[in-house]
């Protein structure tokens, strides 16, 4: 089917453009055009290859081959300073990367006079020179900062410290100091992530004048709702590869069964029948968001309970709540009977309910430690003699969560970094199976884990479902369909649908995540 895109030169032109990183083809001959006045948006479920598009647009890495042209003419670029001067300003998606806590936020707003080489800037950002050297007062960076913030629309205190600052605040900075370099193409990466739904909407007009000013606007967001909105037309990656581009109007379920793919109905495993025991965790009243509408959650032995929607949907948020680890917005909890509402991650330990964060490398891991160590740090005491660890005890830990998910490597004793990802999440995942927990919270556990490893630790989830309640969340339905009997489906914080594993279909778990409720 042929699209139609926006008449005249494009501002940025990607051709045929692949990223290897080692045996794994992180993008597969991308093709893309972005033009002036355009925002083009850009979709697609973890590992799809989004971060790693921007990347090699913003500089930070080479494509392993392929063209980008920007304004016409072949640009290779050899990092991040190179991108900037070629036109491209990037804002990545975790705010206080563009900003320097302790400074003011005038200083961050002319943080780009200290380091930029050559170029477009606006004027009157341009530091004061003296004789031969460049020197910088505080007038003089007021004066400077004032310019940027009147041109970019933006009201705030010069002399505030920047930590200070509301986090939608921090990403007006960010974006005012790139816009003032005059860009050609302003790349914008999950900018609404953490703003409320009217911060968020301040920063979707602020966008559209960009492009009204004529710049070219690449959005990568996981809200559909945004993307509907804002985009001119819209970009879906999966596996590395452009599956579509669809020019606005869309719908939001084309969106997502683009995202999915047509293959999803085959990953499932055999579901079993509904658990007919007694719930584990019994839930009323809860909600992901004070915004989003209240729902009821059973987990019981017998079932995976599988939790799924777009990144941002909600996931991570509901079962913190369960863990502990952020406060409860609504409701009531019961866990194996008895009122459950735990004060901390501590709380919840104590009471039997064991969760595997999505962040390996951030939330689960410590580097130089053994995988030993790894296995035994939830439960210190049961590896203790009189107050002091047992090595014995903590190395026969370890070999049991070896032998059970088949790890491969070194053995107890070695680094967790010694293992490859698969294997470090095997090992992070089979810990907490080595105590009598209860109830397990698993969010992404599949992630950067390669199909074998998937399978291994699928099956094993499997077998303790039998006797301990399970929740495994992913933002990506193929793999709840592998291991869940049961999935509840979020959209923007609100439940749109509930269905066994034997019931879900692409166009309908399509639906429900783009928020159709059944």
């Amino acid at each position: 089917m042929a699209i139609a895109t926006p008449a005249g030169e494009p501002v940025v032109s990607v051709s045929g453009v692949s990223k290897r990183y080692g045996a794994t083809r992180a993008l597969r001959e991308v093709t893309l055009e972005i033009h002036a006045g355009e925002v083009l948006g850009l979709i697609g479920t973890n590992g799809a290859g989004k971060s790693t598009l921007i990347k090699v647009l913003s500089g930070v890495t080479r494509p392993t081959s392929g063209e980008i042209r920007l304004g016409g003419r072949a640009v290779e670029m050899a990092g991040p300073l190179d991108a900037q001067d070629a036109g491209v300003q990037t804002v990545h998606q975790n705010i206080d990367d563009g900003v320097i806590f302790g400074t003011t936020a005038a200083e961050n707003l002319t943080l780009h006079s200290l380091a930029r080489r050559g170029g477009d800037a606006h004027p009157d950002t341009r530091p004061a020179r003296r004789g031969t050297g460049w020197f910088t007062t505080r007038a003089r960076t007021h004066q400077a900062a004032r310019a940027v913030a009147e041109a970019a629309r933006l009201r705030v205190p010069l002399d505030a410290p920047v930590e200070t600052l509301p986090a939608a605040v921090r990403q007006q900075i960010v974006i005012a100091r790139a816009l003032s370099q005059n860009p050609r193409l302003l790349i914008l990466d999950e900018p609404t992530s953490t703003l409320s739904a009217t911060e968020s909407g301040a920063l979707i007009a602020a966008v559209r004048r960009m492009a009204a000013s004529g710049v070219a606007v690449l959005f990568v967001s996981h809200r559909l709702s945004e993307i509907q909105e804002l985009c001119d037309r819209v970009a879906v990656l999966r596996d590395g590869t452009v599956q579509r581009v669809f020019t606005a109007p869309v719908d939001g379920r084309s969106l997502v069964a683009a995202m999915l793919g047509d293959e999803i109905a085959s990953a499932r495993h055999e579901g079993r029948p509904p658990a007919t025991g007694g719930p584990v965790l019994e839930a009323e009243g809860m909600r992901t968001r004070p915004a989003a509408a209240p729902f009821g959650l059973r987990v019981s032995p017998g079932e995976v309970l599988g939790v799924t929607g777009l990144i941002g949907a909600g996931k991570t948020g509901l079962l913190e709540q369960i863990y502990g680890a952020r406060p409860l917005v609504s409701g009531q909890m019961r866990l194996g009977g008895a009122p459950y509402r735990p004060r901390d991650p501590h709380a919840a330990v104590k009471a039997g309910v064991a969760f595997v964060a999505e962040e390996r490398a951030a939330q689960a891991t410590v580097p130089g430690w053994s995988v030993r160590a790894h296995v035994t740090l939830p439960r210190l005491r049961a590896h203790s003699r009189t107050g002091l660890l047992s090595r014995r005890a903590e190395t026969g830990s370890a070999r049991r969560v070896i032998d059970r998910f088949g790890v491969r490597g070194p053995g107890p004793a070695a680094d967790i970094e010694a293992l490859s990802g698969g294997n470090q999440q095997k090992i992070v995942v089979g810990r907490w199976l080595q105590g009598a927990s209860r109830l397990i919270l698993l969010d992404e556990p599949f992630r950067g884990v390669d199909v074998g490893a998937r399978a291994d630790i699928s099956r094993v989830l499997r077998e303790i479902s039998e006797t301990t309640g399970v929740v495994v969340a992913s933002s990506d339905p193929q793999e709840v369909l592998e291991v869940a009997d049961r999935i509840l489906v979020l959209y923007e914080g609100t439940v749109t649908g509930e269905l066994r594993t034997g019931e879900a279909t692409a166009g309908r778990l399509a639906a429900l995540m783009a928020g159709e409720s059944r």
